[in-house]
């Protein structure tokens, strides 16, 4: 299993803080790719051309990561403010 956590905003337009998920996904990507199958929001939210982070295990992660069981994954919304 893996833990995918929402942040901010991401977690307000998806109606979801986080969620446990069964290890069928070898990278953040094949991740990706199955979050948006599931329709609108999620194709809007993490559209690929979107900007947005993604920590793995407390780490933020640049480019394609590859994930084990009992792996924590977070998206991250851009920070905005003043």
């Amino acid at each position: 299993m893996i833990t995918v956590i929402y942040l901010a905003r991401f977690a307000e337009e998806l109606g979801l803080a986080q969620e446990q998920l069964p290890l069928n996904f070898t990278d953040t990507n094949t991740l990706l790719s199955h979050l948006r199958q599931r329709g609108k929001p999620w194709q809007q939210v993490l559209a690929e051309g979107n900007v947005y982070k993604i920590a793995v295990n407390n780490v933020i992660r640049h480019g394609n990561t590859s994930l084990q069981d009992g792996d924590s994954i977070a998206l991250l919304p851009p920070v905005t403010g003043g």
